[in-house]
């Protein structure tokens, strides 16, 4: 195994995959970010391939509030080339292009900002099987967010049935409690339901302040009803959207969220 740890400075996230543009290989989507940098570059036991490897680190994942960001698998990552010699600047990593996976994921915690993962994983010609680690702890925070490409979000819903909207908490100038609702996740949404013209979804708000279940009830479905105001005032169809509040009463999944508004499939 090798690791490194430093400071970076500009770190590119990929969120898409390699393609071929004017006859040079590059991400069709990426986000450029800095902060501290751990890169771990490890070569699996025998007998053991690029998906097991994968399907292990991400399953490390599901002990801690994960968004995942964009995930490719085989060719349609683009050339393990470009990943190892242009993205990751790790020889080891060049494999065959059928045998490769990529993910990248958003973790929150209490903290207020955010880190990210990075795996890839690779079959060399030789049956060695390498796989890359990148955590990044970023220095500030993208007011803007990093979207989830729409592909991934469709994946998470038709899977689970649902999807957390990404989102700040925070109070207003009056002391009333908001979510922020920040522009990259709203495009994303949007994009979603054009690409999905016969989906009608419902925005359940969830509260857990230290108030009464019927505040909850309230302040939760204000929440929906901010987002589907966002929604609508963005082109999408009002029929289309119902919002519901149910406060504190589902606390499954909750984590370390004061407040979240689930996007549910009603198809």
């Amino acid at each position: 195994m090798f690791e490194t740890h430093g400071q970076a400075d500009e770190y590119i996230l990929a969120l898409g995959s390699h393609k071929k543009v004017s006859g040079s290989w590059r991400l069709d989507r990426q986000q450029r970010l800095s902060g501290a940098l751990d890169r771990y570059t490890l070569e699996l036991p025998e007998g053991h391939s690029a998906e097991n490897g994968f399907d292990f680190y991400l399953d490390q994942l599901q002990n801690f509030n994960f968004r995942e960001l964009f995930h490719c698998k085989s060719r349609d990552c683009g050339t393990s080339n470009s990943w190892a010699n242009n993205h990751f600047k790790i020889l080891q990593l060049y494999g065959l292009d059928q045998f490769q996976f990529y993910g990248a994921y958003e973790i929150t915690t209490a903290d207020s900002k955010p880190y990210y993962v990075s795996l890839y994983a690779v079959q060399r010609g030789n049956k060695r099987v390498y796989l890359q680690v990148d955590v990044l702890h970023i220095d500030k925070i993208i007011e803007l967010g990093i979207a989830s490409s729409p592909e991934s979000i469709i994946k998470t819903i038709v899977t689970s049935g649902y999807y957390v909207f990404p989102d700040l908490v925070a109070q207003d100038t009056q002391g009333n409690t908001r979510i922020q609702i920040r522009t990259a996740h709203l495009q994303t949404l949007i994009d979603v339901l054009a690409q999905k013209a016969n989906w009608n979804i419902a925005l359940v708000g969830h509260d857990y302040s230290a108030v009464a279940t019927a505040q909850q009830q309230k302040e939760s479905l204000a929440y929906a009803e901010q987002l589907k105001a966002a929604l609508v005032e963005n082109g999408v169809a009002a029929k289309r959207v119902s919002t519901y509040g149910i406060g504190g009463l589902a606390p499954a999944g909750r984590g370390d969220r004061e407040a979240r508004v689930e996007v549910v499939l009603q198809n």
